[in-house]
């Protein structure tokens, strides 16, 4: 996670809250699920943590936050420091965790596997690991969002397909407890977003657009 990602992310900094708020349904949502996956009061890393909004929301007894873009963690920092629990870095730490999570990193991840073998390394028998991502079957129409002003400039980046982070992460001495998807449709259209992924969203849940799993050590 070096260089050109590196850059990338030190140029978005500043406007990253504001394509945040751009695209509010999908992150109230994101919040919503890490927060029925993460329990409050753990102790709590997360990797890529951006200005530090999701970490904030799970209310942790210890939240870490690291990013590789030491634009983002400035503006973590001045965010929340108020917030005597949240600590943020562009080091990696050395102590177990009771929560690991990633949000929409994995995909700019120069090497996944190392990273997660960094991942592995923070992980006692009861840490959990949990890795949300876009599903890669909406790539054609995030691109198109791109382009047209709507969402965050990604940057270099290259989406994964299950199949192989799963092996990968087996290979790495853990084991995958539950994959699932949500947000059928993760923009807010009046009425129709509702009805959709209310109804909808269990039968065509593999074409949802958050894609996620976790992970446990075997």
């Amino acid at each position: 996670m070096k260089g050109a990602v590196e850059t990338h992310f030190n140029v978005v900094a500043k406007d990253y809250d504001s394509y945040k708020k751009k695209n509010s349904y999908y992150y109230s949502n994101l919040k919503k699920l890490l927060g029925s996956l993460i329990p409050q009061n753990k102790k709590v890393f997360e990797i890529g943590c951006g200005t530090g909004n999701l970490l904030f929301s799970l209310k942790p007894k210890i939240g870490y936050g690291m990013d590789i873009s030491s634009e983002m963690v400035a503006i973590a920092k001045s965010k929340h420091k108020s917030q005597k629990k949240l600590m943020f870095s562009t080091i990696w730490p050395s102590y177990h965790f009771d929560y690991i999570f990633m949000s929409d990193v994995i995909e700019h991840l120069e090497d996944p596997k190392v990273e997660i073998n960094k991942i592995s390394r923070l992980m006692n028998k009861e840490t959990v690991f949990i890795c949300t991502m876009a599903n890669p079957v909406w790539e054609p129409i995030l691109i198109f969002w791109e382009r047209m002003g709507w969402k965050m400039p990604e940057g270099k980046h290259k989406r994964i397909e299950y199949k192989e982070l799963k092996i990968m992460v087996e290979n790495l001495g853990l084991k995958i407890i539950n994959h699932d998807y949500k947000l059928l449709i993760p923009i807010k259209i009046p009425i129709l977003t509702n009805f959709i992924n209310m109804y909808f969203e269990k039968p065509f849940r593999k074409y949802a657009f958050i894609e996620y799993f976790v992970a446990v050590r075997s």
